[in-house]
């Protein structure tokens, strides 16, 4: 994974610290450290109880959750700069999925108890705690409505649309996790997902190359 970029750069950019603030990162950072880990590993599992908040610096990490007879799907994929399952640390109670590394990835680990402690005590930090469950809260009711009202052409269209920025128009969108979790997320098949990419492109909003998607026309998807 490349080193160029310092985890402090990766840190302001990420929407969380940008409202909180340069004190409150700093406070959170004093705890905290950062680890490299590859594609496939169990940053935690579900069930279990939060020891650390995990702020993602690179790459990409899907929560994954599987039910008692042991069917699996991925309930969502976060990318860098992204602070994830704060509900589960804020009260302590066990994760409702568990969290693996769909790329190699950047991580900063934020001890749980510090967290709370700093949400307890700092305005700036809660502030920007609440905006960042607010976020979370939209995302959910989004892909559900997704899930319950829109066939899988258009599932996959608005999952490209939002890796491309509005203002954009258009641009190459990079697709490193694997093709069974991007499906999963979308609550559709590999198969069903291949069809859709072809399908959009047939119609002239994208072009495929590998991993990559050249989404052609956004407000198109």
């Amino acid at each position: 994974m490349p080193e160029r970029v310092s985890n402090l750069d990766l840190l302001r950019r990420s929407p969380f610290f940008a409202s909180a603030g340069e004190a409150a990162m700093a406070r959170l950072l004093r705890p905290s450290f950062t680890q490299q880990l590859p594609r496939g590993t169990l940053l935690f599992d579900q069930h279990e109880l939060p020891s650390f908040l995990h702020l993602l610096l690179q790459g990409s990490v899907g929560l994954q959750a599987r039910d008692e007879a042991g069917a699996e799907t991925v309930v969502e994929i976060f990318g860098a700069g992204e602070l994830f399952l704060v509900p589960a640390a804020l009260l302590a109670l066990p994760y409702l999925a568990s969290g693996l590394a769909l790329t190699d990835v950047r991580v900063l680990m934020i001890p749980a108890d510090a967290f709370r402690a700093g949400v307890a005590e700092d305005a700036a930090l809660a502030r920007a705690t609440i905006e960042l469950l607010a976020r979370h809260w939209r995302l959910m009711v989004d892909q559900v409505v997704d899930l319950k009202l829109r066939p899988a052409e258009r599932r996959l269209a608005r999952f490209l649309a939002r890796r491309i920025p509005e203002a954009a128009g258009a641009g190459q969108v990079d697709l490193p996790e694997a093709r069974v979790a991007i499906a999963r997320r979308l609550g559709m098949t590999p198969e069903t997902l291949s069809r859709a990419l072809a399908t959009l492109e047939e119609k002239g909003l994208i072009r495929q190359s590998g991993r990559h998607i050249m989404v052609i026309d956004r407000a198109g998807l």
